[in-house]
This record gives structure tokens, sequence and C-alpha cells, in this order.
């Protein structure tokens, strides 16, 4: 492996994580100095099939139904909390983003280093774990701020919020905790086997 090339990555992934976490704090700040203003929010009509064809007067035949699409609304008056909450997911991925760029700092340069066992090595894929849930679980908390918004201006019997979650977070953070089991096991196997 090009020491060279490990040494260069190390300082693109801190890099790269000092400015997620600079830039998903500025962006929540951003968003706290538009108090007041407009607030978009991502829903999907409550309305059942036959009450939206009865709004919009499209005929369909039979055995075609209509599904709720998405919409966005702009919805005025926001508050200071609605405008932090709603973009608090982008802050707190920043911070897990920064905060995993140290990590993976003490990884790769202990593989660097030919020492992928090193002591607290199993910690941080650990460690890594932890902030891909929670830079995952960060996803929904924008829709609580869009349901707080749709409940002032009485929308919510109309609109639900149209969540935005992904599985890939969670999805690597099993991987991650399967690759730390597995790194685990690995020390053991092999002073089992030069014990024998």
């Amino acid at each position: 492996m090009d020491h060279r090339f490990v040494r260069l990555v190390v300082h693109v992934v801190r890099f790269a994580g000092v400015v997620a976490g600079l830039w998903g704090v500025a962006y929540a700040i951003n968003g706290a100095t538009q108090a007041g203003g407009s607030i978009t929010v991502r829903v999907v009509p409550r309305l059942d099939a036959a009450e939206q064809l009865g709004l919009s007067g499209v005929k369909l035949s039979s055995g075609v139904s209509l599904a709720g699409e998405e919409l966005s609304l702009q919805v005025g008056n926001s508050t200071l909390v609605e405008r932090v909450v709603s973009r608090v997911d982008v802050m707190l991925g920043g911070l897990c983003a920064l905060a995993a760029a140290f990590l993976l700092r003490g990884l790769l340069t202990s593989m660097l280093e030919r020492q992928p066992y090193r002591s607290g090595n199993a910690a941080r894929v650990t460690w890594l774990a932890v902030l891909a849930v929670a830079s995952g679980a960060a996803q929904a908390l924008p829709g609580l701020a869009m349901a707080a918004v749709l409940d002032r201006v009485g929308l919510s019997g109309t609109f639900g919020v149209a969540y935005g979650l992904s599985w890939v977070p969670f999805v690597g953070a099993a991987f991650l905790l399967t690759l730390r089991q597995g790194r685990a096991a690995s020390p053991a196997a092999a002073a089992g086997s030069r014990s024998a």
C-alpha cells in the first residue's frame, strides 16, 4: 500500500469532515436568521381518492386509483424553532461527519502502520456505527418541525408530512458492527492457531 496515498486520504477525510461540520452548523444558523419568513413543507394529501377526484373534476376509468403524491407548501410566519429544527438534520449530519473523520483518521493511520488490530480500533468502528445511526435518525427531526407548521396553520387534518428517511445509514451501521465482530474474532483465532 502506498504510504503517500494513504496519508493523502487521511488529510482529505479530515478536511472533508471539518467542512461538513462547519457547513452543517452554518446552515442551521442561516435558517435561524430567516425566522418569520416562509418555510417549505413537503406534504402528502390526506384526502381520499374520491375527494381528490371530486376536487379536480377528473374521471378515472374502473380499476384505476389515484395515489397521493408529494407536494410542497410555502407557509409564512415561521418561528425560530421551526426554522432551526427544519435544518437540524443537516447540522447533526455534518457534526457526525466531523467526528467520523477523526475516527477514520485513527483507523487509516493504524492500517498505514500495518497494525489493523491496534487497541482502540474496535471502539472506533463501534463509534462509527453509532454516528451512522445518529445521522440516520436525525433525518426524522425536520418532519417534526413540518408537522408543527401544519398544525400551526390548521392543515394537519388535510396534509401529512412527507418524511424523507433513508435506510442507507442503518445498513452502514449494521455492516460496521458486523465488520467489528469479524475483526474481534480474527486475532483470537490467530492466537489460538499459534498456541496449537
